[in-house]
């Protein structure tokens, strides 16, 4: 399922996840004002970037002293757990010899409790730089890719679903920090210890040492078989993740619904799917791997069946001492456990890869377009369209094919048509919320391609049907218009959008916690509050989009009022489904499949506009039906 945001809320974000940081910058010669393209941070990382190895070298580049002290103190204190076992062989050896040197036992003691010390501070240390290391990157993250869903324009969602971004922006980057804050310098320990130790064991006996190692190929060869599919599971297994990540979003956006109808979340359509497929992935993978993966730890535990037995002999033959023979039983284990967790480490950069490639996807997906020109000044704040084209999907239908028509400066331009003709398309690439696939859309005579995001967004307002308010204050929610907006013009937008009233009625007035989405306001009271944070951004460009759709008749009354105030002196292009509110319109524009049928006034249109004409003359009709006129027979009692 594809999700996409409220327009409403995304033409508000838009500016905000921006941080206060301009789109693009300006200079100013004697030539006049010139535009300079400024590409954001995240903009510079192309999408290659973050994948693999690299991937992690790329994410590890600003903190690459701290990561690299993190494994310096990581590999130490390795070595340091070492140094316990070459003092236990030391000691069988003295405690064995005629006479036994205890001296030495007690010296190899102290040596041992030193290291096992030395060991932990050096752990102590590795961890808390690597966490360190780990935060600041997750911080960098969490600021980037906001800020990057913030330069791209909404077709970059109509292919991603929100559960998609959700995990990208949670889950992924918290694996990220968990690689780097715990497995990074286990990794790092993994692949320098084993080999250090590898080479001090064949420096003592190259026979004994290749005894220690003599069951990793066939350890090494059943992981081979275990994983020859594991790419596949491992992709259904994230198509899972997705899909229940997506699931999950749905069932609590729709929880009124779900409830209405008796569901719950095993019963709730594909969540109850999804969670079932993950059981059953799960099932399947421990089933067709899991012995493969018993197999493999069981052969790189065993190297004792090698090492008793080869030792033993060696040691009666007379070619190994009693000290060296000690020293591999004790040591020779432990060079494939290491070994072990080395792989265990290859692994967890394998499951970071995935999360890896989703955050490059959003860090290297293309920002809205800047084109490289001197700036221009609109004259007006009139809208028009030429020859505009726009489809959805590479190789759909057309949903504007052409479009060209003129909402000029300070007047009221309505959209009209049927469902799908084009409207709120129309509505949505003033604000470059979608991009033109043909065609100019401007402001004043000024492609709205060639202003400054922030520059463009400060002369629209935006008021759609559905509205979206975010989990805060009432304060906080009108805020987002103008956060440095004083009380007094607080209090008079929401007097002139008609919310003061029911805003200070409030348990808590202007400071009230609206709860998620504005779950505790009525339709009506959102849409005011809606208008109210049109008001205070005080834009000379009005988009609306049929607000008082969803109103009851009290609060449609007090919307239209609201509305009346909110469009005066503003150039507004208004997309209508009740005619009767655009009939006064200075020009309305009808459209059908992405085409105008015809513009003009309500009068003109009449005249020569068959479209139109049938729209009205239905209009007119529905305002005379009635319940009673169109129920035949008798109505049926209700049972108390």
């Amino acid at each position: 399922m594809v999700s996409h945001p409220n327009p409403d809320a995304w033409a508000t974000l838009i500016r905000v996840a921006h941080g206060g940081r301009p789109v693009s910058r300006y200079t100013t010669t004697s030539a006049g004002q010139v535009a300079e393209f400024s590409p954001s941070e995240s903009a510079r990382t192309p999408a290659e970037d973050l994948r693999g190895l690299r991937g992690l070298g790329v994410l590890l580049r600003s903190q690459r002293a701290l990561v690299s002290v993190s494994a310096a103190c990581s590999v130490v204190a390795t070595a340091l757990g070492l140094i316990p076992f070459f003092c236990v062989a030391k000691m069988a050896t003295a405690i064995y010899e005629e006479p036994p040197r205890l001296g030495d036992v007690r010296d190899l003691a102290f040596v041992a409790v030193g290291a096992v010390a030395a060991r932990y501070v050096a752990a102590a240390i590795s961890s808390m730089v690597a966490h360190v290391a780990a935060f600041r990157v997750m911080h960098d993250l969490r600021l980037r890719i906001p800020r990057k869903l913030g330069d791209v324009p909404l077709s970059f969602f109509a292919t991603r679903t929100s559960g998609e971004l959700k995990r990208a922006m949670m889950d992924d980057v918290n694996q990220i920090e968990s690689f780097l804050a715990h497995h990074f310098p286990d990794a790092a320990a993994a692949a320098a210890v084993p080999l250090a130790t590898a080479l001090a064991l064949v420096a003592v006996d190259w026979r004994m040492a290749l005894a220690s190692i003599a069951m990793a190929p066939f350890a090494f060869l059943a992981m081979a078989i275990a994983m020859r599919d594991v790419d596949a599971a491992n992709k259904k297994w994230f198509e899972l993740q997705d899909r229940t990540n997506n699931s999950v979003l749905e069932y609590f956006r729709g929880i009124h619904v779900i409830k209405t109808f008796g569901l719950t979340a095993k019963t709730f359509g594909d969540l109850s799917r999804s969670i079932e497929d993950g059981l059953a992935w799960m099932v399947d993978f421990m089933r067709t791997n899991g012995r493969g993966y018993g197999v493999f730890g069981a052969l790189l535990g065993s190297s004792l069946v090698v090492l008793m037995p080869v030792g033993g002999w060696l040691h009666l033959r007379g070619s190994l001492s009693l000290g060296d023979l000690v020293l591999f039983l004790i040591l020779g284990p432990q060079l494939l456990t290491s070994l072990l967790r080395l792989v265990f480490a290859w692994g967890n950069v394998q499951r970071t890869e995935e999360g890896n490639a989703r955050i490059a996807s959003i860090l290297g997906a293309p920002d809205l377009a800047w084109p490289f020109r001197e700036a221009r000044t609109p004259a007006d704040n009139g809208i028009a369209f030429h020859d505009v084209r726009f489809r959805y999907d590479d190789g759909g239908q057309e949903a504007l094919a052409g479009v060209t028509f003129e909402a000029r400066a300070g007047t009221v331009t309505a959209l009209v048509g049927p469902s799908g003709a084009g409207k709120t398309t129309i509505a949505r690439l003033v604000p470059r919320l979608w991009e033109p696939g043909g065609g100019i859309v401007s402001i004043g005579g000024v492609d709205v391609r060639e202003l400054p995001l922030d520059a463009l967004l400060a002369r629209i307002a935006v008021v759609f049907q559905e509205v979206f308010l975010f989990h805060g204050t009432v304060r906080e929610n009108l805020l987002l218009a103008k956060p440095d907006a004083t009380e007094e013009e607080l209090a008079r937008a929401c007097r002139a959008a008609r919310a003061d009233a029911f805003i200070r009625a409030l348990p808590k007035g202007y400071d009230t916690l609206l709860g998620e989405r504005g779950a505790r306001l009525s339709g009506g009271e959102k849409q005011r509050l809606s208008i109210a944070r049109a008001l205070l951004k005080d834009a000379p460009i009005l988009i609306l989009d049929e607000a008082t759709a969803f109103a009851d008749a009290e609060n449609e009354a007090l919307i239209q009022e609201a509305l009346a105030e909110l469009c005066r002196g503003r150039t507004v292009l208004v997309i209508a489904h009740r005619l009767s509110t655009i009939a006064t319109a200075d020009r309305i524009v009808v459209l059908r499949s992405g085409r105008v049928e015809g513009q003009g006034t309500h009068g003109e249109l009449l005249e020569r506009c068959e479209l139109y004409r049938a729209m009205w003359e239905g209009h007119t009709a529905s305002l005379d039906w009635s319940l009673d006129a169109r129920v035949s027979g008798p109505v049926p009692e209700v049972a108390s």
